[in-house]
């Protein structure tokens, strides 16, 4: 394995042992105030590799559907899901769009259950995120 790997599955154990799952961002503490800023965290993210690792992504899946518990980086991506749905990631660069389009383009088409759920709490009209893959 190599370290970011291990890394990782250290981050996992950690977390899942103290961590609750948590509802969607709501209150104005949550709000994300400045997403061009925000998103910057996760520029170094390998996309592929998440997508690619059916144990990091079912980590990341079952915190983004109040499942289990989330990982720093799970809930921060958490965050911004509202967001996209909401504004279509207004303010993002297009390499923060590509990457966001990529993924969830995979969910949709190879984890559709999971999408469908991901689709009902964070767009409930199920046309916002929708849209902003189209």
């Amino acid at each position: 394995m190599n370290p970011k790997t291990v890394l990782a599955v250290c981050c996992l154990l950690s977390a899942s042992a103290a961590a609750k799952p948590a509802g969607p961002a709501s209150s104005s503490d949550d709000e994300i105030k400045d997403l061009p800023t925000y998103m910057k965290r996760f520029e170094k993210l390998n996309v592929e590799q998440v997508l690619n690792n059916e144990r990091v992504l079912a980590s990341h899946l079952k915190c983004f559907l109040n499942e289990g518990p989330c990982v720093q980086q799970s809930r921060d991506l958490k965050r911004v899901i509202p967001v996209i749905a909401n504004n279509g990631c207004e303010g993002c660069t297009e390499k923060q769009v590509t990457s966001i389009k990529k993924s969830l383009n995979f969910l949709r088409s190879k984890k559709p259950q999971e999408w469908n759920r991901l689709v009902k709490i964070y767009d409930p009209s199920g046309t916002k995120l929708n849209k902003f893959l189209d």
